[in-house]
């Protein structure tokens, strides 16, 4: 399991410092757009996105949690986005997103919101490239461990990242579920030395070292 990095929990006053810090150690960024609507908050935005993706490793994932994610999808990828990621619960016809996202290029993933059933989706998941699963409200808040749980029900070898809440405690239950992502933004971003703690982090994540928080 990698890292993720939360860019949305990072200082914006010296946001080129926190990003060259963690880039080394970890797997991607993590880069929420929220419109105020679907999320009660506000996101990055298409510059950063674009500067962040032309500055190279690591990959860049776009999270909209936005209404009518249909109207951008294709934007964000189309800036060479990783994968864009965008939620079941905003669309009527996902697949159709889906498919514009992976036309630029893109790999396609849902997210689902923490109280969402994976079983209301079985048949969209094994036609996309991932899953999100939120394990915290959109724009922030406390993990929920029943978010969580819900990712034994994902379809065998379907890529996961988790997004919410995320602590290095947490970790160990992580991997037990098989996720390829933990999006980290307090836990990371709150550090003096930010390159320290995301290499410790890296170290946590992938079981070499082991948590003590």
């Amino acid at each position: 399991m990698k890292v993720s990095a939360s860019l949305h929990a990072a200082n914006p006053l010296r946001l080129s410092e926190a990003v060259a810090a963690v880039a080394p150690h970890v797997g991607s960024f993590h880069v929420d757009v929220m419109d105020g609507r679907f999320a009660p908050a506000f996101g990055c935005g298409e510059s950063l996105i674009s500067r962040l993706i032309a500055a190279g490793a690591p990959p860049v994932d776009v999270h909209l949690m936005i209404e009518e994610p249909q109207r951008w999808a294709r934007r964000f990828a189309g800036l060479g986005a990783r994968c864009v990621i965008f939620h079941a619960e905003a669309v009527s016809d996902p697949l159709a997103v889906a498919d514009d996202i992976r036309a630029e290029g893109s790999l396609a993933y849902i997210a689902l919101l923490p109280e969402t059933p994976i079983a209301r989706y079985a048949a969209l998941l094994e036609q996309v490239d991932g899953l999100l699963l939120l394990t915290a409200p959109p724009g922030g808040g406390e993990f929920n461990k029943a978010a969580l749980a819900r990712s034994h029900e994902a379809p065998k070898g379907l890529p996961l990242i988790v997004d919410g809440g995320l602590e290095p405690r947490h970790f160990d239950s992580l991997r037990s579920c098989s996720v390829e992502l933990a999006v980290v933004g307090k836990a990371l971003f709150g550090s003096r030395d930010l390159g320290d703690r995301a290499k410790r982090l890296d170290l946590l994540a992938s079981g070499v070292a082991a948590s003590t928080s």
